[in-house]
């Protein structure tokens, strides 16, 4: 009896160890879900409740703004007479603020823009006011939008738009296809499709545009700034369900000491298979001098070791993953994609490269300049030949034979 009941208590234990691994796991595997969720990566990367709970009240006024063809943006005036287009407004508890007080909200505004690239509209600036009532303190925060995008009306057309062109980028691979080469035809169809915007710097009403998935995806543009272009390819990769997050960084500062500094680049981080890789769109379809359409591959794929030139803004955005991944490098992807009829050749060449450089005149000076020094080159050494020559026949004996004798005895008679 005693050991039938030591056998069931044993079962018994082994069945509960089991459930408890089995949960272990679960739970293990769920909250590597979440920390690796592209859609709310940097929602999750907050390690404050306050700020999670602000950025969880943009969620609901920001989808009815981006859907509604209705709701157009208020005008808002500062005290210098510059206007501003107001989206919506949300209402922060004061015990939220006092924790993330006004830098704190920047940073949640700046990580809600990047996990929804498709909010082509939203700015990243806001302004904030306190009221009491009825004893209650809270602050207001009015987030604006741009003002091409504050009519409800035209700013539908673009969404559809924008929408449908996203759609289409997604439906250009297999569903079966594995993530690494999704990633791989999304990134050459945009780079088909657009071209590198390099003339704006920092968005306003006038080229917002070009710093978000309308440069891309509107058709009157069809070209973009890195920002558009790193925007626009996580937008795909989250319609594909693939884990990318967007990056800014390589800061700029101005001479002016009164002028505010600004990132400069935009990139994306795409994670695949358990490790993060570096894609940067923009950088791999490079404006040319002589408008050549061409295709790179020195961003796709790769580490953060190598790509030493992105410097990301840790105190934009929190949780900015370092890129180890090398399994699906273009090097060891690259046979894998010419059996299947994927691959295209790297079509950007040493003299493009010059070209987009140093510019034509340049190069073509410089191309001058070779070309008389070369022409010196050889004259010099022709001059240099010729008096070697010289110098020979200069240098070299004459002897003189002494013929008189010999003259004498030809001149004689003949003998008789």
């Amino acid at each position: 009896m005693k050991k039938r009941l030591f056998v069931l208590f044993a079962a018994l234990m082994m069945i509960l160890f089991s459930s408890f691994v089995a949960m272990a796991d679960e739970a293990e595997d769920t909250e590597e879900s979440t920390a690796i969720n592209g859609t709310t990566y940097y929602y999750d990367h907050f390690d404050n409740d306050a700020y999670r709970n602000v950025y969880d009240q943009l969620v609901t006024p920001a989808e009815t703004f981006h859907e509604s063809s209705t709701a157009n943006a208020s005008v808002y005036s500062d005290a210098e007479g510059n206007e501003y287009y107001i989206a919506f407004s949300i209402n922060v508890s004061k015990k939220n603020w006092e924790v993330i007080n006004a830098g704190g909200m920047q940073l949640v505004l700046n990580a809600f823009i990047a996990d929804h690239p498709l909010y082509f509209w939203i700015k990243d600036s806001f302004t904030y006011q306190c009221h009491t009532i009825e004893g209650s303190v809270f602050y207001t925060v009015n987030i604006f939008c741009y003002k091409d995008y504050a009519a409800g009306a035209s700013r539908q057309v673009i969404k559809n738009n924008v929408d449908l062109a996203i759609s289409e980028y997604a439906l250009s691979v297999s569903e079966d296809s594995p993530d690494y080469e999704k990633a791989y035809i999304v990134h050459n169809a945009i780079i088909d499709d657009a071209s590198y915007n390099q003339t704006y710097t920092q968005p306003d009403d006038e080229c917002a545009w070009a710093f978000s998935v309308d440069g891309i995806c509107n058709g009157q543009h069809k070209s973009a700034t890195s920002f558009g272009y790193a925007r626009t390819f996580k937008a795909v990769m989250d319609e594909l369900g693939i884990t990318c997050i967007y990056v800014e960084g390589n800061e700029y500062t101005p001479d002016d000491a009164d002028a505010a500094s600004y990132n400069t680049h935009a990139w994306n981080c795409v994670y695949l298979d358990g490790e993060w890789y570096i894609i940067d769109v923009a950088y791999d379809d490079p404006e040319t001098t002589t408008g050549k359409d061409v295709l790179t591959y020195n961003y796709f794929n790769i580490t953060s070791e190598e790509a030493s030139d992105l410097e990301p803004d840790y105190d934009l955005l929190p949780g900015i993953p370092t890129c180890n991944g090398t399994a699906y490098s273009i090097e060891n992807i690259q046979s894998g994609l010419e059996s299947q009829g994927l691959w295209e050749e790297d079509n950007y060449n040493f003299f493009d490269h010059l070209l987009d450089t140093y510019g034509v005149s340049v190069v073509l000076i410089s191309i001058g300049l070779i070309l008389i020094l070369i022409g010196i080159l050889i004259r010099h050494m022709h001059k240099r030949n010729k008096k070697k020559q010289a110098d020979k026949i200069k240098n070299t004996k004459v002897t003189v034979v002494d013929h008189s004798d010999l003259d004498k005895e030809l001149k004689r008679p003949p003998l008789s």
